[in-house]
């Protein structure tokens, strides 16, 4: 990205008009092609040096008059802004104008490398009207490292890390000052939302207060998948938008140095807090409205990212924090390129040497109701085998198209022929109880093993050809599961599909193709477990977390 795009300021053959804040040919030409439209009608003929912004003129939001004797803590909200010409502006804005003085310090651009700069776009002197303070970056750090510079420029009593295409609501930082004001190790993160770019407005919300999404928990693969419980808890944070004390940021090392581009740094950042005398709570009341990267040009990140850097960042944070669970994340295929090669962790676990933290395991037992009572951490995996009519050839259950990844959307199930008693090869032929109950008690679906795929059973027909499978709820309550038969034999099962009290089972056909079935009719087919055992990283537990969670179980 440079000089040969059509908005940047050297390249005379386009500097014809200004559009959205930048030069281009045409009206037609503004950025990435949209047009006049998508520029929201800010486009004019261009003079040679001149370039105008259309800055959003209201009202800045105020703190009441009550409140206004109070000791309030301060916030600077970092934003990282590696070529993010399109949105920074109005981003900063959105921040601006919800923050009342006495606690916005500043707002932290850090402009990682942009090419023009964003200084180009909008003056440090009229940027300063909305609190601006502008890091520049010569060379580019990436998101990580351009987070880092931000903390390090940031001098409010509270750094407010946030995306540079987010629009904030009303009362947004309220929380922020008051759940770090009662304790300085606890951090605060923001339920998020969806951000319409063109008309710069939220869109989506649930309603009721805690609609949207918050809280992700961690699988053994160095994934995050969305959650939700009934506590205020976070296992850990999805990475951009949180609140978090200037204090406790630096003592527990900050963003670790060696990690390069983006990702892994919030399970770091997530274990390191908890392990070491932090939390991580929800603001349910705290919105904040978020562009996501959906695959089109105007939302497609413009910094690049290097190959492999991602990996190896997921790879360094849980090898630094799992402890002997990190041969468990060497069992997936996205990991194989670190069996048996050493992976130097020493500038994580060096930040906080100092601070007394716990181990995993200690992390395990703290949501537990997520790797016990939800089912992450199973006691027993098994094939899930059709009991034949007159086949000798053992087919099982089987996920037709993924392998092992926690990285899924949906699926399908499907008839493939067994394997033996051992997990040689990612198949995704074992599976698990997963998911908790009404009463928070393990479990009511059943999962993937290895995977985050669980039996769909929230909207099933009688005669339906496929059986889909979806990224889990933990939350399902009674999904899919084995029911002892009361016309098989011993060990023979129905499995029982459909949310709550269903009368549905997954059939099979005499050419093995699955079909959704009335249990109570002789069609309602039957199944055994194959070659059950236990999985490593319920091994790996000591004796006195197995005895404690098989006496609650």
């Amino acid at each position: 990205t440079g000089r040969h795009h059509p908005w940047h300021p050297d390249n005379k053959k386009y500097a014809k008009v200004n559009c959205g804040g930048h030069t281009a040919k045409s009206c037609q030409g503004c950025p990435q092609g949209h047009g006049k439209d998508w520029c929201n009608g800010d486009c004019g003929k261009s003079g040679k040096a001149q370039r105008t912004l259309q800055l959003e003129k209201r009202e800045r939001a105020k703190l009441s008059e009550g409140a206004k004797d109070g000791n309030y803590l301060t916030l600077s909200v970092v934003l990282p802004c590696g070529f993010e010409h399109e949105f920074f502006v109005r981003t900063v804005q959105s921040v601006f104008y919800e923050t009342p003085k006495e606690i916005l310090k500043e707002v932290v651009v850090v402009d990682d490398a942009s090419d023009p700069s964003l200084k180009t776009m909008w003056s440090e002197e009229d940027a300063a009207e909305f609190s601006v303070k502008y890091v520049r970056l010569d060379e580019p750090h990436g998101l990580i490292g351009a987070k880092q510079a931000g903390a390090n420029a940031a001098t409010g009593d509270i750094i407010v890390f946030f995306d540079c295409h987010v629009k904030p609501a009303e009362d947004y930082w309220v929380p922020y000052v008051k759940e770090v004001q009662e304790n300085y190790k606890r951090v605060v993160i923001p339920t998020i939302t969806n951000l319409n770019v063109d008309k710069w407005e939220e869109f989506g919300r649930p309603k009721g207060s805690g609609g949207g999404m918050s809280k992700c928990y961690l699988t053994f693969d160095a994934e995050f998948k969305w959650t939700t419980d009934n506590t205020p808890y976070v296992p850990i944070m999805s990475g951009g938008l949180l609140a978090i004390s200037r204090k406790w940021f630096f003592e527990i090392g900050g963003y670790d140095s060696s990690m390069k581009g983006w990702g892994g740094e919030n399970l770091d950042q997530s274990l390191r807090i908890w392990t070491c005398g932090g939390e991580i709570v929800t603001a349910p009341k705290s919105y904040v409205a978020h562009m996501w990267r959906d695959g089109t040009a105007k939302t497609k990140a413009k910094y690049k990212v290097g190959a492999g850097d991602a990996i190896k960042n997921r790879a360094r944070a849980v090898k630094a924090h799992l402890g002997r669970w990190y041969d468990k994340t060497l069992t997936f295929p996205s990991f194989a390129q670190w069996r048996g090669k050493e992976l130097d962790t020493s500038s994580i676990t060096d930040a906080f040497s100092d601070l007394k933290c716990e181990n995993f395991e200690w992390y395990l037992n703290r949501f537990k109701h997520i790797y016990q009572d939800a089912g992450v951490i199973p006691k027993e995996v098994f094939q899930i085998e059709a009991i034949p009519r007159g086949s000798s050839t053992p087919m099982c259950l089987e996920l037709k198209a993924m392998k092992w990844t926690n990285y899924g959307s949906a699926d399908q199930l499907v008839l493939k022929e067994c394997t033996g008693s051992t997990p040689n090869e990612p198949r995704p032929i074992w599976w698990h109880k997963s998911s908790r109950l009404e009463d928070g008690s393990c479990c009511g679906s059943l999962r993937a093993w290895n995977t985050d795929q669980c039996i769909d059973g929230r909207n099933t027909k009688l005669g339906e050809k496929e059986i889909a499978t979806y990224t889990c709820d933990l939350d399902s309550g009674y999904e899919a599961y084995l029911q002892h038969s009361n016309d098989g034999g011993e060990g023979e099962f129905l499995l029982k599909i459909g949310r709550g009290s269903s009368d549905h089972c997954v059939g099979f056909t005499e050419d093995f193709s699955l079909e959704t079935v009335d249990c109570r009719t002789k069609h309602a087919s039957k199944w055994r477990k194959r070659h059950a055992f236990t999985p490593i990283e319920y091994d790996l537990l000591s004796s006195e977390s197995k005895n404690d969670w098989e006496k609650e179980s």
